[in-house]
């Protein structure tokens, strides 16, 4: 099926494959199936909506609405939404039911939800389990401590400036990463140990400026080695003359260097078509362990899924944006997970059959709900009997189908008809630049402005400190660095933007004979970004045996690409 995208007019197809997902994970009420249309709009688009709903990375303070102490937390202080720290969302001293009320049908679903929205207390951050010395962080969780602003990870200790950690230790500026120690400045590394200022690396050890390596110990500016020792730039290396360029890594100098080395090394060398481990009959990026997977990236021991961006450990489940882990049948959805049959849904873990739901867990059968823990057939925070639910839910479902709720779903769209689609971007509580939607569909503020996004100008809060210094004013070597640098704002020497650093970095730094940073957290984070291919699948030939393939390397970009097995034959 043949559908035109309503919000850019984009060409999209629906197969047979996806109509039998949507009625698969449609409800029954009383017997019957309240089938889910087809999308109203096309992939990107979608994926654009849903990740406006996520802020990971723009963290302010404001007071707690029930213990009224300042805290961390996603949401602006004069966002107009209440929200509760991680104790008192979770604590007894209050129940979401008590924002319970009856579905007004002279109203869209979408202004239903904004009013219950805007009233129930949300969680100031989402952190899931047990951590302890966790506090700035977000999407996070469970069993990590000590970890200072990272985001979709968890089980870390010691960590800092990182995104997409899992399973680590002692990692600094990290993005994408599962079982590394001592590790810092890497994209997309698995269980490597003492690995510095490299990408795409798998169990390698005490090597740096590395790019496409495996299993490699000692090496240095290597590109595409498996299971080497001791070497230098892709040549065999005396142990003397590896330690001599390690040596210099303190030196900011040196590195600034090597990182340009290294672009020049990338730039000639081959590359995969993808960095897929072990996925079976799937297309994407960033896949370990995964099978019958269509257009997903950053996924892991997932199977017969299309459409996932960090999400792991799911099955038969569509258009979903981070968490997860031991899924099914979830559809349209951000940060949800341990969970079957949610769909529509934000933050919703450990429940089931369950429909437009914000911010909830353990709930079955619940529908329009925000805030709610171990509940059973509730709507919009109101408690029914099971034939009551089965009953209303039809109704409601049957009024989104023909009221003015489609345009409200879609603004700037034509769309009549609000059921099967996920919730408008206008709801969210957060702007365009706060989201992950600028990390990974950016827009300039012109744009976002002129599309309809929110955009935040709210202004950076300079840290306290003794003095200010300008990043070109550092030492080049972190042995000549002194204590006193804890007391000191560092201006950024791309953005000019203050920041500090702490004793767990500078005491990393100094271990590892690393240089200070000279650039701001969130630029490094941009920077780490944009290393990475977008998750969009382009078609264009192996360079070397022709045959067609599926990359993230657009035909127009300058590498020298091979399909798969070309690759393995010329690297292993």
């Amino acid at each position: 099926m043949k559908q035109s995208c309503r919000q850019c007019s984009a060409a999209f197809d629906v197969t047979d494959d996806d109509l039998a997902f949507y009625e698969k994970v449609s409800p029954i009420f009383n017997g019957k199936k309240e089938l889910i249309p087809p999308p109203l709009l096309c992939p990107e688009c979608r994926s654009r909506r849903r990740m406006i709903w996520r802020n990971e990375r723009c963290l302010y303070t404001r007071p707690c609405g029930l213990c009224k102490k300042n805290k961390v937390s996603m949401f602006q202080q004069d966002a107009p939404f209440s929200a509760y720290c991680h104790d008192c969302f979770y604590g007894d001293g209050w129940d979401a039911l008590t924002y319970g009320r009856d579905y007004d049908f002279t109203q869209s679903f979408a202004a239903n939800m904004e009013k219950l929205l805007r009233d129930v207390p949300l969680m100031m951050l989402y952190q899931s389990g047990l951590n302890e010395n966790c506090e700035f962080t977000n999407y996070f969780g469970p069993d990590s401590r000590n970890c200072y602003l990272i985001y979709n990870s968890g089980r870390d200790e010691d960590c800092s400036y990182s995104r997409g950690l899992i399973e680590s230790k002692a990692c600094l500026d990290m993005l994408i990463g599962n079982g590394n120690q001592f590790c810092c400045e890497c994209v997309n590394a698995s269980d490597c140990y003492s690995v510095f200022f490299s990408q795409n690396v798998a169990q390698c050890k005490e090597s740096a400026f590395l790019f496409n390596c495996r299993r490699c110990t000692h090496c240095f500016g290597c590109t595409n080695l498996v299971q080497k020792e001791y070497h230098l730039f892709n040549k065999p290396c005396a142990p003397e003359e590896f330690q001599s360029h390690m040596s210099q890594l303190q030196s900011a100098a040196f590195v600034a260097e090597m990182r340009e080395k290294l672009a020049e090394l990338e730039r000639a060398c081959i590359h995969r078509e993808n960095n897929n481990i072990n996925a079976e009959n799937c297309t994407g990026d960033y896949l370990t362990s995964s099978k019958n997977c269509e257009d997903c990236y950053e996924s892991k021991g997932s199977e017969d899924c299309k459409r996932l961006l960090c999400s792991k450990l799911c099955k038969d489940s569509q258009d979903l944006f981070g968490f997860g882990y031991d899924s099914q049948l979830l559809y349209e959805s951000v940060g949800s997970g341990l969970s079957t049959q949610v769909v529509f849904s934000w933050i919703c873990e450990l429940s089931s059959d369950s429909y437009y739901c914000l911010q909830c867990a353990s709930l079955d059968h619940c529908f329009g709900c925000v805030s709610l823990r171990h509940k059973k057939y509730c709507i919009f925070n109101k408690q029914y009997t099971k034939e009551e639910y089965e009953t209303l839910v039809p109704k409601i479902i049957e009024k989104m189908r023909h009221d003015e709720g489609g345009a409200a779903m879609n603004p700037s769209s034509k769309a009549s008809g609000s059921w099967g689609e996920f919730l408008p971007w206008s709801m969210s509580p957060f702007a365009y630049n706060e989201t992950v939607a600028e990390e990974f569909l950016p827009l300039t503020k012109e744009e976002a402005l002129k599309r309809g996004f929110l955009w935040s100008d709210a202004p950076s809060i300079p840290p306290p400190s003794t003095k200010t210094i300008s990043a070109s004013a550092l030492p080049d070597s972190v042995a000549e660095v002194p204590d006193d640098i804890l007391n000191w704002a560092i201006a950024c020497e791309k953005t000019g933007k203050l920041f500090k650093l702490t004793k767990q970095e500078l005491d990393c730094y100094r271990t590892h004979h690393l240089p200070v940073p000279r650039i701001h957290p969130d630029e490094r984070h941009r920077l780490r970004m944009a290393l990475r291919n977008p998750c969009k699948l382009w078609g264009r030939q192996c360079a070397k045996c022709k045959k067609k393939i599926q990359t993230t390397y657009s035909p127009d970009r300058p590498e020298i690409v091979y399909c798969e097995e070309c690759y393995m034959k010329e690297v292993c």
